[in-house]
């Protein structure tokens, strides 16, 4: 009785393992997978059980036999949990590190509580510690669901921030594991306290990157979102000053209208043919030189399309366009003219790195209903690009940087399909996003 009872308590023990491993990624799990998880752990409960009963019944209730199987015990459950929940690795070692230095701050109290008030034969003394296990988890289960449930790291974070941390919650909880593998039965207090010190420093430890990583993530957004609001600023006061700039010509224009009239009045009357025909174009000429080209209806992306375009042709970039945007349409503008204004700057950038041939820059952008597509292509200079490990190109600069992080953002919010490529010495790139009627 005493054997079945052993091996019942150990696969609640690691179930309640593998609950707390639940509560992290639950969010992220679709409905099928949380019955799917619920079935295999209830079938592998049931065989792991039989298994462990069996094992006691041949070998007997040991200290050394209860240990391997709660310490080695761990991996099918593990093995279980990924094989249900196809998530990224990195995060199953986290949170799964993470559930055994919890479990082992469990443990180690159950092994203070038992050597402190009871002195029995060794199989009493694993029997009360199986019992007292899943007692101390009900205890402290409001604190550690609440624990888990925030416990995934923010998008991304062990890629910004190395993969290897990852692993320190089984790195940091090892050397600790080792020691209580071995004999005796009953270790000394200071190996006891120490196993407790250990798993509340890690802790410490994690919270402090955490909320450290989150801090230096708020200022690098705040610094982002401080750079486009600069950047946009600069393209409308631009665009507001070649408006002015404008205005003021076509004033001028006006008030020597009257004289433009008498003169060629007089030349016309003289017979001077030819040099009414070339003050014609000299006027031509001043006209076309107030006209302000409207690309869109929408002011942000106009002036962002108009700074940037201009800038181009001023360095000497022939400049392609096909724009065709609906009057209204859901994608915010903000958003929109950011995307712009960062792509038209990364390919000014790269045509002016250009050292060769003709520095052509052609944007297309296109609105079918709700579906929209953006391209740009420009000349370049294939060897100054680089590709990280999601084919965005690699930033060379801080501001470049923040370009690409701007871009993301945008294919992460709207669903962009965003590919970005090299075909002889063009750059491409090319987006494609639906808005929901």
């Amino acid at each position: 009785m005493e054997v079945i009872f052993l091996a019942v308590v150990i696969v609640v023990i690691q179930a309640s393992d593998s609950y707390l491993r639940y509560v992290s990624f639950r969010n992220e799990m679709t409905a099928d997978e949380k019955i799917f998880l619920a079935r295999r752990f209830l079938l592998y409960g049931v065989i792991s059980a039989i298994f462990y009963g069996l094992i006691f019944k041949n070998c007997g209730i040991n200290s050394p036999l209860y240990k391997i199987i709660l310490i080695a015990g761990w991996i099918p459950w593990l093995i279980v949990f990924m094989f249900t929940v196809k998530r990224n690795f990195l995060k199953h070692m986290f949170i799964f590190g993470m559930s055994e230095v919890w479990a082992t701050t469990q443990h180690s109290l159950s092994a203070i509580i038992v050597v402190s008030l009871f002195s029995n034969s060794e199989q009493q003394i694993v029997l009360t510690h199986a019992i007292l296990y899943p007692i101390l988890f009900v205890i402290f289960s409001p604190v550690s669901r609440k624990f888990f449930a925030k416990l995934m790291p923010p998008k991304n974070f062990f890629v910004d921030y190395g993969r290897l941390i990852a692993f320190l919650p089984l790195i940091t909880i090892s050397g600790t594991l080792i020691l209580w593998m071995q004999e005796p039965t009953i270790h000394s207090w200071a190996e006891r306290f120490s196993r407790i010190y250990i798993p509340f420093v890690f802790f410490f430890f994690y919270s402090y990157v955490l909320n450290s990583t989150k801090r230096l993530n708020e200022k690098q957004q705040l610094n982002q979102n401080l750079r486009q609001m600069k950047r946009q600023i600069d393209t409308l006061s631009e665009y507001n000053r070649l408006m002015q700039e404008n205005r003021e010509k076509v004033a001028v224009m006006r008030h020597d209208l009257r004289h433009s009239y008498r003169l060629i009045h007089t030349m016309l009357q003289e017979n001077q043919f030819d040099a009414a025909k070339n003050y014609v174009g000299k006027q031509e000429q001043l006209l076309s030189d107030t006209f302000v080209k409207n690309f869109c209806v929408q002011p942000l992306i106009n002036s962002a399309l108009s700074f940037y375009i201009g800038r181009a042709e001023s360095l000497g970039i022939k400049v392609r366009h096909k724009i065709n945007l609906p009057d209204k349409f859901s994608t915010d503008e903000n958003d929109f003219a950011l995307l712009v204004s960062n792509l038209l700057e990364n390919a000014i950038n790269a045509c002016s790195k250009q050292n060769f041939g003709e520095k052509i820059i052609s944007i297309t952008l296109q609105n079918v209903q709700n579906q929209f597509v953006l391209e740009i292509f420009n000349t370049c200079d294939p060897k100054t690009i680089n590709f990280d490990e999601k084919n965005y190109p690699q930033a060379s600069d801080e501001d470049h940087g923040l370009g690409m992080a701007s871009i993301k953002l945008f294919s992460e919010k709207y669903g962009a399909y965003t590919d970005f490529f090299i075909e002889g010495d063009l750059f491409k790139v090319t987006m494609y996003w639906r808005i929901a009627t």
